[in-house]
């Protein structure tokens, strides 16, 4: 009896090693370890005597558990169900049910489970780790977002006008991108458009003097205040061009950019969360 299983034994390990290879992301080391395991055995005579099909084998059984440590348990159970139900399937089509028919179908009923089970379990992790690594990819998106922010009031400004003063499409776009969405529809609404890069050439539209407008521009220092939750309350509506560095007077040369709502990003740069238009 034993020396009929040997070969089936065999086979059936060299399957499992195979499928636990691919699950454990092709490692290595346990076909290494099996591998001076087997000449360990015949090193020392035991493979002889015991014969090369068993000794193959139980050495195959250990590095398939070994190769199984780095899989998820889960697939353990999916294994040992479709094992379970394999064997109910061919002792239904063997015995054709006449013999042990309550084991055959019970092995049947548990493999099922089991397999059932084990999937449905494997498909909610996979669904937890592209969740998890979507987490993760979403805050490296805003801490790189955050990096390119402007990091100051002063520089908010500044950045604005000069996308307002030359409003290439990259310009506008950049424009749009200091603003949250909620603070794109505000400012859209502000200026009567259907959207942020509509509202941002339409301030373009006001600006007389790009030159002036983006060169001689100045935030006075009272216009930025703490605001409630760590924002900062920015006054861009009394934006004057006349920089103490300029003897020459300019006339307004652009519009005022309005009252603007700062909140830090992952502690690098700010973006404008809440807009509104200059009373």
């Amino acid at each position: 009896m034993a020396r009929a299983l040997r070969w089936p034994v065999l086979g059936v390990a060299v399957v499992v090693g195979l499928v636990a290879w691919w699950l454990s992301d092709w490692q290595m080391w346990p076909w290494l370890g099996g591998l001076g395991a087997v000449l360990l055995l015949g090193l020392t005579g035991t493979a002889r005597r015991v014969g090369l099909a068993w000794t193959l084998a139980v050495t195959l059984a250990v590095v398939d558990v070994w190769l199984l440590t780095y899989v998820e348990p889960w697939w353990w159970l999916l294994l040992v169900g479709v094992a379970v139900l394999g064997a109910g399937v061919v002792a239904a089509v063997r015995l054709r049910l006449r013999e042990r028919r309550a084991q055959t179908v019970a092995a049947v009923v548990v493999g099922v489970v089991l397999v059932v089970l084990s999937v449905v379990m494997l498909a909610v992790n996979a669904a937890e780790r592209d969740r998890q690594a979507q987490a993760v990819l979403d805050q490296e998106h805003q801490n790189a977002v955050a990096r390119i922010l402007p990091r100051t009031p002063a520089s908010m400004v500044d950045l604005l006008a000069e996308k307002i003063a030359f409003p290439t499409p990259d310009a506008v776009a950049t424009a749009c991108f200091y603003f949250a969405p909620p603070a794109q529809a505000q400012l859209a609404r502000s200026r009567g458009v259907a959207d942020c890069p509509a509202a941002i050439r339409s301030l373009a539209a006001l600006v007389s003097a790009a030159g002036d407008y983006v060169n001689n521009l100045w935030l006075p220092g009272q216009a930025t205040q703490d605001g409630p939750g760590g924002t900062l309350l920015v006054d861009a509506c009394h934006l004057t061009f006349d920089r103490l560095t300029d003897d020459t007077p300019h006339p307004n040369p652009g519009p005022q950019l309005g009252l603007l709502t700062l909140q830090q990003q992952q502690g690098q740069g700010h973006l404008i969360v809440v807009y509104q238009p200059c009373r």
